[in-house]
């Protein structure tokens, strides 16, 4: 199977979009593989947003159909993957991760 590669600018944008929400990011239990992320539409609810074996995976219903979220966006911004200095980006501006989303983040 192909893998997809979503572009900087819909990672950056999805990122505001969680941001303008009020979403918030935790980290689980000090890995920076595993996080809490809140829904905007249930007050009730978080979703796991994990590094696995190289993937992002996030478990909102909208990943089942997307390669990207606002929730694994947030936390490629909590990470500082999104930013121009980040080691997300390259200095054109080419998409970025996976790269087996930063070498499952330097093998944490």
């Amino acid at each position: 199977m192909p893998e997809t590669i979503v572009p900087v600018a819909t990672w950056r944008r999805l990122a505001e979009k969680a941001a303008r929400e009020g979403l918030r990011a935790y980290r689980l239990n000090g890995d920076r593989r595993a996080w809490a992320v809140t829904s905007h539409s249930q007050t009730d609810t978080a979703y796991e947003v994990t590094i696995l074996d190289g993937d992002l995976l996030c478990s909102c219903r909208g990943s089942a159909f997307r390669p990207y979220c606002k929730h694994r966006a947030l936390v490629l911004a909590e990470l500082g993957l999104l930013d121009e200095a980040g080691s997300g980006v390259d200095g054109e501006g080419r998409p970025v991760v996976p790269d087996r989303v930063i070498e499952a983040l330097y093998a944490a």
